[in-house]
């Protein structure tokens, strides 16, 4: 696959697009991956991932996995913008409430299964990657604004950016969602942004209703070579300093080196968010623990070399 793509990035050329975006989140799926076979969850992510494009999605013109969520672009224009936002906006309503059954008399389901999903979705201008006919990926601020509401949809629900224009939306639909303001990390600090959410199922945390001031985030920070990661055991823990006012607001940031063809790319780094940890008391430490089998395995896929050097950054806020 990564053959396929590196060859179409030679052609490739960025255009600009309207397009509403959708990120769904599975919630809970990185406890239950730790207490499942590695086949189990493989199958319960593909069977999910299947339910939602055919039965919730299938208008969609760009699929793509998050990891634990699906990615997904509904692209308009000024004939089509209130019939796609209404089919986006009504279907992923569908898809939230009717998550906790999606594997129901599914025969290759027969364990216990995440049963919520948080929703963002937001519209305007992003820019997409694509080449000759294929579409190869999008990013943007609308793609970010995108994942922070997504975040915010907890513990599950939908969350609309206040940009969207509700009055595309017909009465009932408008119905099951409420006006707020809130500041969001990296994108509304200082000062707040409208967002509409589903009142029923989600709850925005307090400390997204107040000003994010810089000086709340500690960082726990270590650099160690691939090798090193490898030769760890599956979870690695890390203790933290301070106590997190809010586990949902942990972040994993990795930094590497720029790898293509084998040839490290000089001045150029790879930085993403892990999603694969957890967070715990032990013996009385607020401590976070990481996949790092699962981090091994990734760094491995991006070609970079045993000896590079890594580096991860765990974020919080202190309580």
């Amino acid at each position: 696959m990564h053959r396929i793509f590196r060859k179409a990035l030679d052609a490739a050329t960025g255009v600009s697009q309207f397009i509403i975006a959708v990120i769904v989140d599975i919630r809970g799926f990185s406890p239950f991956s730790q207490t499942r076979e590695s086949p189990d969850t493989a199958m319960f992510i593909k069977r999910v991932y299947i339910k939602m494009i055919d039965s919730y999605f299938n208008f969609a013109s760009f699929y793509k996995s998050t990891g634990d969520g699906l990615l997904l672009t509904i692209p308009y224009n000024e004939n089509n913008l209130k019939e796609m936002a209404q089919k986006t906006v009504a279907n992923s309503i569908a898809c939230c409430t009717e998550f906790r059954d999606i594997c129901n008399n599914d025969p290759m389901i027969n364990f216990k299964v995440p049963d919520k999903i948080g929703i963002g979705i937001a519209r305007g201008t992003a820019c997409c990657l694509v080449s000759a006919d294929k579409t190869i990926d999008y990013s943007g601020h609308l793609l970010n604004l995108t994942s922070r509401l997504t975040g915010l949809a907890r513990p599950s629900g939908i969350i609309i950016d206040g940009n969207f224009d509700m009055n595309l939306l017909d009465k009932k639909i408008k119905g099951n969602f409420q006006e707020q303001h809130v500041y969001l990390d990296g994108i509304a600090e200082d000062e707040p942004i409208k967002i509409y959410f589903t009142e029923k199922s989600t709850v925005i945390p307090k400390r997204n209703t107040e000003p994010i001031i810089e000086e709340r985030w500690r960082h726990l920070k270590d650099t160690r070579s691939l090798r090193a990661i490898l030769k760890c055991d599956k979870w690695f823990q890390y203790h933290l300093e301070s106590e997190p006012a809010n586990v949902e607001d942990i972040r994993v940031i990795v930094t590497y080196p720029k790898v293509i063809n084998g040839r490290l790319q000089k001045d150029l780094e790879v930085v993403y968010t892990f999603n694969d940890f957890t967070f715990a008391q032990v013996a009385g430490n607020p401590t976070v623990s990481l996949d790092f089998s699962k981090l091994g395995k990734e760094l491995q896929t991006d070609q970079i070399k045993e000896n590079m050097k890594v580096r991860i950054d765990i974020a919080y806020i202190e309580k």
